[in-house]
């Protein structure tokens, strides 16, 4: 209900409280003589007393939806993130293939005075002194 709908049943209802508050019946009323002359200004009445609080009004409709915000505007740049968690062994390699074997080199020269001499029983060469 509206407020202006609130007020107007308010004030009948207060007209049909005071008016219904008087119980006598009028009296039958004797003829009236001539008018008399005005009488004098009556001083002023008391102010009334403070009337009753009225009832408490219905609860409003619920409004429209409002409309969208506008877009925001782009957020800052985020803080660097942590330094990461060191990762785990790798496997141990594999074993590599085993070398060739080099070609045996020429025997170095013996000293002066020297020469080479192969040893019958083991093939070992060795420098012996000349003779």
């Amino acid at each position: 209900m509206k407020k202006s709908h609130v007020l107007v049943i308010v004030a009948i209802l207060s007209m049909l409280l005071i008016g219904g508050c008087q119980t006598t019946a009028p009296a039958a009323a004797p003829q009236p003589g001539p008018a008399g002359p005005a009488g004098q200004t009556g001083q002023a009445g008391q102010p009334g007393s403070t009337g009753q609080p009225g009832q408490q009004g219905d609860t409003g409709q619920t409004g429209a939806t409002g409309q969208n915000g506008d877009k925001g505007r782009p957020g800052s740049e985020g803080q660097p993130g942590q330094t990461g968690q060191t990762g785990q062994q790798g496997d141990t390699g594999r074993r590599g293939q085993e070398g060739q074997t080099g070609q045996t080199g020429q025997a170095a020269p013996c000293p002066a005075g020297q020469h080479r001499h192969t040893r019958e029983n083991t093939g070992e060469v060795v420098c012996v002194k000349n003779d």
